[in-house]
């Protein structure tokens, strides 16, 4: 079984990798005569999901405030034609060592119109970090500042689309109807200090939406009045290791002059979190569960983002309240029905009328799907109390196969809210067994 990993959702932390000259010469630009472009993203877990050409590879990547340069997990050398390679040390997050990555320069990345053809990345072998399992879709790497350092970036999560264009081709009548904050960019991250968490004054806090969750915040004393209603969990995956912490809800939250009830935040163990506290002032982050709210646009080059309300405003803030952590491992056959033909097996003969007997003749497609497994199982939860156990194979849920679903939209049935009835069928040992729970609140 793969390492443990957080409950429904997916939140990759990384520290700062080498930041490189703001505003270089080089980086993204578009073709002659071309000012602006627009993609179509995928939003998995509260997360932004882009195609990506590297050295003329099509690849999917995460796309992240939070990271400084470019990652890619696994890929070989000659994959990819990887271009004057080094092996390199850096940290992350997390309470381990340094981990050890090949780094590429003069390569070719290409997202939407985009074009960097001097581009550096780092390649990261370690097998735990597998993004793609964990979300039930291709994730190939990591894409951060290089990309939003260029281009003036408009997100919009309702359309799931992407618009970009040059800083110098932006106009100001973009931003009819949304609000403007400065940032502060440093170590190639963008920063907002008017943000308000529970009653405390505002806060210097990182604006990540590659963090699937709400808020992380760096103070437990935030949490101190809760009376035990928190618990403990893997919070994510850093590159130095897992993060631990406990998670728990605070009754608000300001992002300029919007404000949220009822969020959920997490508090990271101080040691897994030593690399992201490089900014004194920092109290933690705002993730993209709170941020894929608004429609936002990013503009660096000016120490700006615009923020504007989207049909996700209003939205309760749900969490994982089922105890598991799905992930994909391994695959299974699946026997699916294609079709029917008749065949003619004999005759009868009845007066002058002739009666025919047929035999349906059933056709089937057999096909390999990924495996969804339950790789953790959270003590005393509702799942527990149910009898599932790590290393069950999810067969079913509320009636339907598994494999139908995509991951994150079986997470999301679990994030809903309390008191929803889950019926699953388990498979153990060639053994399938029927499992029913309620989805029971931590807190």
């Amino acid at each position: 079984m793969k390492n443990r990993f957080l409950h429904s959702v997916i939140m990759l932390i990384l520290g700062s990798l080498f930041s490189g000259s703001a505003w270089s010469q080089g980086g993204f630009k578009l073709p002659d005569g071309k000012e602006r472009g627009k993609l179509k993203f995928e939003l998995v877990n509260n997360l932004i999901i882009i195609p990506v050409e590297i050295n003329d590879v099509s690849l999917s990547f995460l796309l992240d405030t939070g990271v400084t340069s470019t990652l890619l997990f696994g890929a070989t050398k000659d994959t990819l034609k990887l271009k004057n390679v080094t092996t390199v040390k850096f940290r992350g997050l997390g309470k381990g060592d340094a981990v050890e990555a090949l780094k590429s320069r003069n390569n070719t990345i290409k997202v939407g119109k985009a074009i960097d053809s001097d581009h550096t990345l780092y390649t990261i072998f370690d097998k735990d970090i597998n993004l793609s399992n964990r979300m039930g879709v291709p994730v190939h790497g990591i894409l951060g500042y290089d990309f939003f350092k260029d281009l003036v970036i408009s997100i919009n999560y309702n359309s799931k689309t992407i618009k970009y264009c040059t800083p110098e081709s932006f106009k100001e009548k973009e931003k009819k109807g949304y609000t403007t904050y400065p940032i502060l960019i440093d170590r190639d991250r963008p920063f907002m200090d008017n943000i308000v968490v529970n009653n405390e004054e505002e806060s210097l806090m990182l604006i990540d939406i590659g963090s699937s969750d709400s808020v992380w915040y760096f103070d437990d004393n935030i949490i101190s009045g809760e009376a035990n209603r928190y618990f403990t969990d893997l919070l994510g995956l850093g590159l130095s290791g897992n993060i631990y912490g406990k998670r728990s809800r605070i009754s608000r939250v300001a992002v300029g002059d919007f404000d949220f009830k009822n969020v959920n935040i997490a508090v990271p163990e101080s040691l897994a979190v030593v690399s992201a506290k490089l900014m004194k002032e920092r109290k933690g982050s705002i993730g993209a569960q709170l941020m894929k709210r608004f429609n936002i646009i990013f503009n660096y080059r000016n120490g700006e983002i615009s923020l504007k309300k989207n049909s996700f405003f209003d939205d309760p803030f749900y969490y994982n309240m089922s105890g598991l952590t799905l992930e994909h491992f391994g695959l299974s056959a699946i026997k699916t029905k294609v079709g029917r033909s008749i065949g003619k097996t004999g005759s009868a003969q009845d007066g002058n009328s002739e009666a025919t007997n047929y035999t349906p003749d059933i056709k089937y497609k057999i096909s390999l799907a990924p495996s969804v497994i339950i790789s953790e199982v959270k003590r005393d939860s509702a799942a527990d109390k149910s009898g599932i156990m790590i290393g069950d194979r999810l067969v079913a849920i509320n009636g339907k196969f598994a494999h139908e679903y995509k991951l994150y939209e079986i997470n999301s049935i679990f994030s809903s809210k309390e008191g929803k009835l889950i019926n699953l069928l388990v498979e153990r040992n060639g053994n399938r067994f029927k499992k029913k729970f309620y989805l029971t609140s931590f807190f």
